[in-house]
């Protein structure tokens, strides 16, 4: 397919962000890189799926899960084979089991969270590969990071290669002109994920990250959570007395506000960086601009199997242009 990239006087990133676990998600990514014709892809975390969907096999042989919050049972080897697509599809991984596995699962949760874990290093690890071997025919770089929702112990085994780079909590060389900060921890939420820090704990773990930038001008910051107040950290305020947490209502509208993190915030308005690329908020697709930095965030739509996306024309020393994308 023929692209003027070569003739480009400036970068064409596409960022996409909070895939979880999606299959679908993840294979248009990929083929984004030749549609949008990209110099470079980029996920700003959560890459991981959220949740497992069991599927029992029953003493009969036949099979039976839930899908989109509906039983779907006595179902036949061809009958479950598009319904564990979908799920896979839509972001949970699908696990088959026996019923006494299923009882065992049921009753040690620890055994639940350790096959969660395992899941997730084996997506890590096959998406990897799909990348490298579809971006080396490309010669197109991916730059990753987790996000909140993504284990510690997932991440640990994460590795690079020559065209995945895995940059959480690292500063890497992008081009000849930018490096490239990836940083997925957060601040605090209602949900109590694997990786949120306090705003303190936030500035301790990144500000030895911030001074080893050679040229914060000239860096790109791949951070899951969007700096505070900017309008790409716009979600519904949770009544947190409830389990699981609700959206808080007044007057029939959801109540809506500002959960960024203060760190991020502060830290893109000391150094300004030349662009700041975001994820985590799902329900927002915005940009906005702190001095100088422009700050985007593509948001979500995983679990409906839809891709979102941020087109970003980056020159040497701002961006040109942005373009928001959906499919």
């Amino acid at each position: 397919m023929p692209t003027d990239r070569g003739k480009r006087k400036y970068k064409r990133l596409f960022l996409a962000a909070d895939l979880h676990g999606s299959e679908v998600v993840f294979r248009k990514f990929l083929a984004a890189a030749t549609f949008y014709e990209a110099d470079a892809l980029l996920i700003g975390g959560d890459v991981t799926a959220k949740s497992i969907t069991p599927i029992v096999q029953q003493d009969n042989g036949r099979f039976q899960t839930r899908l989109a919050g509906a039983v779907r049972d006595n179902l036949s080897e061809a009958e479950l084979a598009p319904i564990e697509k979908a799920i896979a599809d839509s972001g949970p991984y699908p696990v088959r089991m026996t019923e006494d596995d299923y009882a065992r699962f049921r009753a040690n949760p620890d055994k639940v969270e350790s096959l969660f874990t395992d899941r997730m290093i084996d997506q890590i690890r096959r998406w990897t590969e799909m990348a490298e071997k579809h971006l080396a025919t490309l010669d197109i770089p991916l730059y990753w990071i987790g996000g909140n929702d993504d284990k510690v112990e997932a991440l640990l085994q994460a590795e690079s290669t020559p065209h995945v780079h895995y940059i959480d909590e690292k500063v890497a060389r992008f081009d000849e002109d930018h490096e490239i900060l990836g940083f997925g921890w957060t601040n605090p939420s209602p949900w109590h994920t694997p990786r949120e820090l306090s705003e303190d704990g936030l500035k301790r773990r990144l500000d030895p990250l911030l001074s080893r930038v050679e040229d914060p001008a000239r860096c790109i910051y791949l951070m899951h959570a969007p700096p505070y107040e900017t309008g790409l950290d716009i979600a519904p305020k949770l009544d947190t007395t409830t389990d699981p947490p609700r959206p808080v209502v007044r007057g029939g509208q959801q109540v809506l506000i500002p959960v960024g993190s203060t760190t991020f915030r502060s830290a893109i308005l000391e150094t300004q960086p030349v662009l700041g690329l975001h994820g985590h908020i799902h329900e927002t697709k915005n940009a906005a601009k702190l001095k100088r930095t422009v700050c985007v965030d593509p948001g979500s739509e995983y679990s409906a199997g839809t891709l979102r996306g941020a087109i970003i024309n980056l020159e040497r020393d701002r961006v040109l242009s942005y373009q928001f994308t959906t499919g």
